[in-house]
């Protein structure tokens, strides 16, 4: 009888393994299957041994039960005012979810207003240690805000708080433990024109930022949203950013090769290239050689070269850029290997303009 089963099981394999005797496969299956369960056979809770307690989440127990409706808002800000940490904690654990935050901001302006404006003042009433505080606590509320920012109206909310907007910056400028995520705030809190105007008309923003790289120029790296943030100001006030001395200093870092200087560096300094004064500048320190030094440069190969093309194509756009660019006799044959990487498409673009102008 257990000759007539051993046919049926493992049938597959010995379909498929011709010549080999099937009391040998259903031994080495059987070999393997104790193999695996080794483990679970080796537990000690299916031996019943005493594993101690077991860690439970603590998802729960960290934020507050709150309605889905008019009175949400009256108990968080209530909790958030709390003296007792343990319920202000609670209460920062559940705005931090997202959800709830979209649905207080889509009601109206006062009230998202007033919203924002609360956890302000309990931001920096923590920032500046007026309640008791920890990292975790800062890290958290900066992820509301980037919540916030992140919503349709919320950056408007938050552009009008001056002082929230100074502790952001000057966070940035301190290089604190959670800088990068006040540097995520601001680029998303100037996503839209109309922010980056009242953002530079009340804060001067472009000078803040200038004096924020000055302070170390030859820094390895800078949080990426710091460049996002500077690119969006750029973008409109180019002129701006020349006379702050942000000029000098991105072409320092280029330069110096800092870290990912071809994403970031590279992508502001050619923004500047767009106001009279940056070209001028440009062709003064003969700024495209050393654009053409990072093309050619054989001992670091860059993972993209779309904001070195970019660059030549912003620089051609004058007469004394372009005729210098004639002087690099392989720079057409540099292009042309450029514009065949399909992946790079936007990439591609610029090379066929940069071609228009040759």
């Amino acid at each position: 009888m257990f000759e007539h089963l051993a046919k049926f099981r493992n049938r597959f394999l010995q379909r498929n393994s011709k010549g080999v005797a099937r009391e040998y496969i259903n031994k080495m299956t059987d070999e393997m299957q104790d193999r695996l369960q080794s483990k679970r056979r080796d537990c000690d809770v299916m031996h019943g041994k005493d594993t101690g307690e077991r860690n439970e989440s603590t998802y729960f127990k960290d934020r507050i039960a709150v309605p889905y409706s008019s009175f949400i808002m009256p108990k968080l800000m209530k909790d958030l005012a709390d003296k007792d940490p343990d319920i202000q904690w609670k209460a920062i654990n559940t705005l931090s979810d997202g959800v709830i935050i979209n649905s207080i901001l889509s009601r109206n302006s006062k009230s998202g207003y007033d919203f924002v404006r609360n956890i302000t003042n309990v931001f920096l009433g923590k920032r500046y240690k007026i309640r008791e505080t920890t990292e975790e606590e800062i890290s958290v509320l900066l992820e509301i805000f980037i919540i916030i920012a992140i919503y349709m109206n919320g950056a408007k909310y938050i552009l009008k708080s001056d002082q929230l907007v100074k502790a952001l910056y000057e966070m940035i400028e301190n290089g604190e433990e959670n800088s990068s995520k006040a540097a995520e705030i601001l680029a998303f809190a100037t996503r839209e024109y109309d922010n980056v105007f009242y953002l530079q008309e009340h804060y001067n923003a472009i000078r803040k930022l200038a004096r924020i790289l000055r302070r170390n120029v030859r820094a390895y790296s800078n949080p990426s949203a710091l460049y996002r943030h500077l690119q969006w100001l750029l973008e409109t006030f180019p002129d701006v950013g020349v006379k702050e001395g942000l000029f000098e200093i991105l072409f320092t870092r280029i330069k110096n090769r800092a870290c990912n200087f071809h994403k970031y560096d590279l992508k502001c300094f050619v923004l500047l290239l767009r106001c009279p004064d940056g070209q001028k500048r440009f062709a003064l320190i003969d700024g495209i050689k050393e654009i053409y030094e990072i093309l050619v440069d054989p001992i670091r190969k860059l993972d993209s070269y779309e904001n070195v093309v970019y660059a030549i194509m912003t620089a051609m756009f004058t007469k004394k850029i372009t005729l210098r660019c004639s002087q690099f006799v392989d720079l057409p044959r540099l292009i042309t290997q450029l514009a065949k990487d399909s992946k790079e498409t936007i990439m591609q673009l610029y090379c066929f303009q940069v071609y228009f102008h040759m």
